[in-house]
């Protein structure tokens, strides 16, 4: 019994650190540029907003699959909490396909910074245009084929 509330204290603070780890985001880093690489425009550029949350995206997906890897894999995690690893590594691998097919998609019909964030089954579409009325059912459409929910489970939202 001690086991099993010791491993479900390690999931749990493993979840939060993730959620803080998201919320949070990358650490600041220093960003100071060698004197040669200022005067090139290319070095300075940022990049897009949509390619920031995507890498984020990335980093964080691949450690909360390590982190939940390794509590399946150890052999002092209880059943029930190996269990409960693997059903959020199946959902994490789930969303991320659904965010890929998505944002493929919408890629193809010419909308590139478009983000798709899923979650238990339901996900939000942020374009980079304001969203008029016509083009909503558009949206819907293309997230509906390719993700597999329902409109009513999907959201649009411009940034």
């Amino acid at each position: 019994m001690k086991d099993r509330i010791l491993n479900i204290l390690m999931l749990i603070a493993v979840a939060a650190a993730l959620i803080l780890t998201f919320l949070k985001g990358a650490p600041e880093t220093d960003t100071a540029l060698p004197m040669t690489a200022v005067s090139s425009p290319a070095a300075t550029a940022s990049p897009h907003p949509a390619e920031v949350y995507r890498a984020r995206r990335r980093e964080t997906r691949a450690l909360e699959q390590s982190l939940l890897t390794t509590l399946m894999e150890s052999s002092q995690t209880a059943q029930e909490t190996r269990t409960l690893a693997e059903q959020q590594l199946i959902d994490i691998t789930r969303n991320g396909e659904i965010e890929l097919a998505v944002e493929g998609a919408l890629t193809a019909h010419g909308y590139a910074d478009a983000l798709c964030v899923a979650r238990d089954g339901s996900m939000t579409l942020f374009l980079p245009t304001e969203i008029q009325a016509d083009e909503a059912a558009f949206f819907l459409e293309i997230a509906r084929d390719a993700s597999g929910l329902e409109p009513e489970n999907i959201r649009l939202t411009g940034y």
